[in-house]
């Protein structure tokens, strides 16, 4: 049994619909974030409404093998308005899924950390080996959490951390405007016809779509040359600001105002990843192109 923690948001959800075809799932969500229309029924599926690191609830879930721990503030605008939160949210939930993790002897904790670790690096691709030195709280609580996670091998559980980088997919919902780069424009240029850009139009992101994260979390589980290993996902394609709005103009049959503002405090200037690891250990490359992806999101928004 797979328990996976923030089920009824963006990437559990999708996952969790991919999980019952071959697996029995617990999903867990405090729907702070997560909606209740992500909540599917399936004879293989348990959902369960609380925070994911509450131990009186966790110790109630038996015969869990595989933890994958998607639940977290995933904000790091959010987690300067309130660093407290963020790390009860983040870390706090991190360590007591750990300790209930060896209590119930867990075979494979999965955990999805972010490029946020990485701080500033310019110009360059991250590979995993790189030094993390993050600039946000919530890259700050990612890190921690990793050498919590890293730490706990000590006491004979088995992890792999993936460092995910701007995942975007049509199931994304529109509404939120710190979080998410695709959705925050994409929100704005829908809902009120007009841009507004934090920071420079030269930034640049490494954009991957929620397919291929999928695909590796789904090759990673319980698979033994995976563990106790930390691995970037993402694309290993930079593309800036000012390229991502010009594929978003020729995609859309109305024209909308863009004004640049200035940037959100320590936010990242660019960010790309260095894929050659999970690529050459899983022979699985990223299938779907941002213009592949960003049709479908329009598309799906259009059609609402």
């Amino acid at each position: 049994m797979i328990l996976v923690t923030g089920s009824a948001g963006f990437i559990g959800s999708c996952l969790v619909n991919e999980l019952v075809k071959n697996y029995k799932v617990v999903g867990i969500d405090d729907l702070s974030s997560g909606s209740k229309k992500n909540i599917i029924k399936h004879k293989n599926y348990v959902f369960i409404k609380g925070n994911c690191g509450d131990l009186n609830l966790l110790n109630n879930i038996k015969k869990i093998k595989v933890i994958i721990h998607l639940a977290g503030q995933s904000s790091g605008e959010k987690s300067f308005e309130d660093p407290l939160n963020d790390f009860n949210k983040n870390t706090q939930s991190t360590l007591n899924l750990l300790y209930y993790a060896v209590k119930i002897k867990c075979k494979h904790f999965i955990f999805t950390s972010s490029m946020a670790v990485y701080g500033n690096k310019y110009n360059i691709k991250l590979n995993e080996k790189f030094s993390t030195f993050p600039i946000s709280f919530y890259g700050l609580s990612k890190e921690t959490s990793e050498k919590y996670i890293k730490k706990y091998r000590d006491k004979g559980l088995n992890y792999t951390i993936l460092r995910l980088f701007n995942v975007y997919g049509s199931e994304q919902k529109l509404g939120n405007l710190k979080q998410g780069m695709i959705r925050i424009y994409l929100t704005q240029i829908f809902k009120n016809k007009s841009l507004i850009i934090k920071g420079s139009g030269k930034r640049y992101r490494d954009f991957v779509h929620i397919r291929d994260v999928l695909d590796y979390i789904k090759i990673i589980i319980n698979n033994k040359k995976y563990f106790n290993q930390i691995f970037n996902i993402g694309t290993g394609e930079k593309n800036t600001v000012n390229s991502l709005v010009n594929l978003i103009q020729k995609k859309i049959d109305f024209n909308f105002k863009i004004k640049f503002i200035g940037g959100t405090k320590d936010d990242q200037f660019g960010r790309v990843a260095n894929v050659n690891k999970i690529i050459k250990l899983s022979k699985i490359k990223p299938k779907i192109s941002l213009d592949e992806g960003l049709n479908e999101m329009i598309k799906n928004i259009k059609r609402k």
